[in-house]
């Protein structure tokens, strides 16, 4: 099976409030050489477990999902020209790479750890210290 992305322009559309939207489609050139005959799935932007049911794209292509859309995320930028497309690919990129893990030293002891990521609360301490000093807090 060959498959390639086609990219779609919803200029305009009423749901968006950006006035662009762009679809990746992931198509097999085996099946036929028009688009909607030829359609797999759509490429989503975030590819991963994160805990929810997996998406149409991870379950065709299974572990090897990440990879495939790299590949074909970098197929579609070198074939492109439009700008605003390969804008559109090189975002979906970069949203594909890995985030960095976030180590932070204990304000206590001194001691490197992983902060967990939390919405407005900076982690200054390591988990073993925050237990000596917030354990009677309830």
């Amino acid at each position: 099976m060959r498959f390639r992305l086609h990219v779609s322009r919803l200029d305009d559309a009423r749901d968006y409030s950006g006035g662009k939207r762009f679809r990746l489609a992931v198509v097999d050139l085996d099946r036929t050489k028009d688009y909607p005959l030829n359609f797999v799935c759509m490429l989503p932007l975030r590819i991963g477990s994160d805990g929810k049911e997996p998406n149409v794209f991870t379950r065709v292509f299974g572990d090897k999902s990440l990879e495939v859309a790299k590949k074909l995320l970098v197929d579609a930028l070198e074939a492109e020209d439009d700008s605003d497309v390969k804008a559109e690919i090189e975002m979906r990129l970069k949203l594909l790479e890995p985030k960095p893990v976030c180590e932070k030293a204990c304000v206590s002891c001194g001691k490197l750890f992983q902060a967990e990521p939390r919405k407005g609360f900076k982690q200054k301490f390591c988990p073993e210290c925050f237990k000596k000093k917030f354990a009677g807090r309830k």
